[in-house]
């Protein structure tokens, strides 16, 4: 029996890498053979209370949201009988209804206690410092609170410019740059996001602050815009934005097809991807140089085809060291790594290009087309051309 297609309204904000990943997250779970009809809004400009209205006139049958400062929008749904997936956002009332509501947030703590661990395990700094974000945002403080936290079960004190302790000069960069220069140095950073953290960057450029020898500094979200383009290149905790986009798919899938069935737990917590080092933090030690000169070389050259030996030959190492330090840091093996990323690459494409499946494979890194063919539809249950047709932007 064919399923019937649902009409879903999807509003994330596509400024940064958060939103285009929980995007991606959502036609992640649409490719397992779910039928959707997609009407994507990207700014708070585009979703608005007349919006809502408008999609709720037109039959729609569930609404997953995550643009912020969007209070007239969430009014109207809060009012509604559709079913709503939040994603790290609150307002408009919407918080009182009883049914047909879940939640899914980063999971902000975790970001503070693993950023505390990763500077902590470098050995090298004096002083620990957390930079909130301009506004009162809960997720900013969180991360602060649980990245003091965990320095002050270590014995460390957390310094903290945020909201809380410099309420009128936190946008100020000569008030950030002033706070930097108390910090003993070597002094390790976190930033609510990264965002934030260039603007760390900033001021220690302005102040003569050597970054990461006076100051490390991690972001948070990692933006490969803002990470690769900053000076030195940014340090930065990657939430698991994807797994946070399935989660909400398939939540609101589930509510739509059993509305009187309450998802359980309410508030769904979705915790970070990875860490991902460059030159804004010092590496933790010789295992993890390694790993991270393997990465950079992965990701620059994982379409041109390489396998495992041509890592290990480029880092003069054997392939059985590579493997294990890099299972030992990363909890995969330097063959699913690369498979990952040229998997990302093909879906990317399949999505967003009309450019021949031969064609493709070998771009993606494929001398025979119809390998690549068989192993996607084992890896995702339809066939390229069926993946594409579903999740074609």
């Amino acid at each position: 029996m064919k399923t019937a297609t649902r009409h879903v309204v999807v509003a994330l904000r596509m400024a940064g890498i958060a939103g285009q990943d929980k995007l991606n997250g959502v036609f992640e779970f649409l490719s397992r053979g779910h039928r959707w009809a997609l009407s994507i809004y990207r700014t708070r400009h585009e979703f608005t209370a007349e919006a809502v209205r408008r999609e709720l006139a037109r039959g729609a049958e569930g609404f997953i949201v995550g643009i912020p400062k969007t209070d007239d929008a969430l009014a109207v749904l809060a009012d509604a009988r559709v079913p709503v997936v939040v994603m790290n956002i609150a307002g408009g009332g919407l918080e009182r209804r009883a049914s047909g509501l879940a939640f899914v947030k980063n999971d902000s703590r975790t970001v503070g206690r693993e950023a505390a661990a990763e500077l902590l395990r470098e050995g090298v700094y004096r002083s620990y410092g957390y930079v909130g974000y301009r506004t009162d945002e809960d997720w900013s403080r969180d991360r602060g609170r649980a990245f003091r936290d965990a320095l002050a079960e270590n014995g460390f004190v957390g310094r903290m410019f945020d909201r809380t302790h410099h309420p009128d000069d936190l946008e100020e960069q000569s008030a950030l740059l002033a706070w930097l220069k108390t910090l003993p140095k070597p002094c390790g950073l976190l930033a609510a996001c990264d965002d934030r953290a260039f603007e760390i960057l900033d001021a220690c450029h302005a102040g003569g602050l050597r970054v990461p020898a006076d100051v490390s500094v991690l972001g948070v979200n990692n933006d490969p815009i803002l990470c690769e383009n900053a000076t030195p290149r940014l340090s930065s905790i990657q939430p698991d934005f994807v797994k946070e986009g399935r989660r909400a798919a398939e939540l609101l899938d589930r509510m739509m097809a059993r509305p009187d069935e309450a998802p359980q737990p309410r508030v769904q917590i979705v915790g970070i991807r990875a860490i991902v080092h460059r030159d804004s933090t010092y590496p933790q030690s010789e295992s993890g140089r390694l790993v991270q000169k393997a990465l950079a070389y992965i990701l620059k050259n994982a379409l041109k085809g390489i396998g495992v030996a041509d890592v290990a030959a480029h880092l003069k190492v054997s392939r059985s060291l590579l493997n294990l330090r890099f299972r030992e840091l990363q909890h995969a093996s330097v063959y699913e790594t690369i498979l990952a990323q040229r998997l990302e690459e093909v879906q990317r494409r399949l999505r967003q290009t009309r450019e021949p499946l031969d064609t493709l494979a070998v771009a993606c890194g494929w001398t025979n087309p119809t390998a690549l063919k068989n192993l996607f539809k084992r890896r995702f249950g339809l066939s390229m051309s069926a993946w594409r047709a579903q999740n074609a932007s």
